[in-house]
């Protein structure tokens, strides 16, 4: 397994999704080895509940795990488009405290930011989802659940929508059109139930139940994949006005007249 770099214009498409490529300060990290521990997740949620602005724990995990989803798009994204493989073992990455326009929006650093050349792309590409879900994500959806009382759905949305984002609209951009049929080929195995073991202990593929028909919201005047489950958002510090445009509680309560 051949390890490379990745070039500057990877990692500087990589920072749209807050990947960091300078080690931030010692104290403004941590690490998702501690993250998945349960005494480390507590820790977490008292240290940071008055930047992320709640006291909530159900509102701090949703939220948690909405940002955190972007660990995920990073390793997907590099995989899909660049062909590499990061190293996404609970061990090398960092959640690192940061905020953007009020919110609290943290960075990822990866210590070890070399990555492997996709050879086997069949064959890798289980090793990846493998790694990303079942090995990483899903211990620490497990330790968010029990700190905060969440279930499972919300969760695994809002790991999801993002997911949802990266293969459905920034596949896309003409920048991408080189790998626009591996992306194409990655989302579609992605979403297919026979790989629902690949996510953790599951018989259903756990983002599979989301991708259903986009629906026009005419509130919104826009085509929207409706959320399933409510992320909290509208509880922070701000309540209404960090509602999602695809937050159930506002586009399905006016179905009748807004939804076709």
């Amino acid at each position: 397994m051949s390890r490379v770099s990745l070039t500057a214009e990877e990692k500087e498409m990589l920072r749209s999704f807050r990947f960091l490529t300078e080690r931030p300060e010692e104290c403004e990290l941590i690490s998702a080895s501690q993250l998945i521990n349960g005494v480390g997740m507590e820790a977490f949620i008292q240290k940071y509940s008055g930047k992320i602005g709640s006291e909530d724990k159900i509102v701090l995990s949703s939220l948690l795990l909405k940002r955190y989803a972007f660990a995920a798009v990073i390793s997907l994204f590099s995989f899909s488009v660049f062909n590499k493989r990061l190293n996404v073992s609970p061990d090398n990455v960092f959640l690192a405290d940061g905020e953007k326009n009020g919110l609290w929006m943290p960075g990822f650093y990866f210590q070890d930011q070399a990555t492997s050349e996709v050879i086997d792309r069949e064959s890798e590409r289980e090793e990846v989802a493998k790694e990303v879900f079942r090995d990483h994500l899903f211990p620490l959806i497990e330790t968010a659940k029990k700190a905060g009382n969440i279930s499972d759905l919300i969760t695994w949305e809002n790991v999801a929508i993002y997911l949802f984002w990266v293969y459905e609209v920034l596949i896309h951009q003409e920048e991408l059109g080189h790998a626009r049929e591996r992306m194409e080929e990655d989302f579609r195995w992605l979403l297919k139930e026979s790989n629902a073991a690949l996510f953790g202990p599951y018989q259903k593929n756990p983002l599979a139940r989301f991708h259903s028909e986009k629906q026009f919201v005419a509130e919104q005047d826009s085509v929207l994949r409706v959320r399933k489950t409510c992320c909290f958002s509208y509880k922070l510090r701000g309540g209404e006005a960090l509602r999602c445009s695809t937050c159930p509680q506002t586009c399905n309560v006016k179905q009748r007249k807004g939804v076709r």
